[in-house]
């Protein structure tokens, strides 16, 4: 009788510890608090348990507890997203100045002859090392800055495809006009993703999100501003 009462109380602790920890809904809301979004509150649904509610400034989301994925209530967006890290990409993207439309020039008199003028230097355009020396630069000087270019510079010399992933987003991001400090956050998505991550996962989850990024870019370029 003694083994029976024990057995039944092992497999309700093991319930109660995945429930807590490994339930796909834990996992995300650890993933979110990394990312600075706060718990707000939780909202009964119909097929039972609870959404979990979260935020961060005017931002929120929510979790839903039946399919573990996250919407985003404001902004308001009609697709559900896998997890907090394609969250941050769309809202990097989104948040993202689009770069305005140069006027076209009225047509001017035809000058009267003059002296031929000085010609001005061009500004010169970023080169794509000179870009990402300015994205370490923006790693170094976030919030445990030396670990994060110390991580980024490990996934780089471990993996030539994180390597490559990293390097086709800064191209990305120079031919869009998007800064470097954006370009850093994107990293520091990625590692902070990993929490949930373990073993040789690491870099092809990190490599993987770098090459969404890249396309995401990519996307926002071809898509016409209304």
């Amino acid at each position: 009788m003694m083994w029976l009462v024990g057995g039944i109380l092992l497999v309700l602790t093991a319930a109660f510890l995945w429930m807590a920890f490994f339930h796909r809904v834990r996992a995300l809301t650890r993933q979110a608090e990394l990312m600075n979004w706060v718990e707000i509150g939780r909202v009964s649904n119909l097929a039972g348990g609870n959404d979990i509610l979260m935020a961060r400034n005017e931002r929120n989301s929510k979790i839903d507890w039946r399919t573990g994925e996250v919407w985003l209530v404001n902004p308001k967006v009609s697709e559900p997203f896998e997890d907090y890290l394609a969250v941050e990409r769309w809202l990097a993207v989104h948040d993202a100045p689009r770069p305005e439309p140069l006027p076209k020039p009225a047509p001017a008199p035809a000058p009267a002859p003059e002296p031929e003028p000085v010609a001005q230097p061009v500004p010169v355009a970023d080169t794509l090392p000179v870009f990402q020396q300015k994205v370490d630069d923006c790693l170094a000087k976030a919030e445990g800055g030396q670990e994060l270019l110390e991580t980024k510079q490990a996934f780089e010399a471990g993996s030539e495809a994180y390597l490559e992933a990293g390097t086709q987003l800064s191209q990305a991001a120079l031919e869009c006009g998007l800064p470097a400090m954006m370009v850093a956050t994107f990293h520091i998505g990625a590692f902070a993703a990993l929490a949930e991550t373990s073993g040789d996962d690491k870099l092809a989850r990190a490599t993987a999100s770098l090459q969404a990024a890249a396309k995401q870019i990519r996307m926002m370029k071809e898509t016409p501003a209304p």
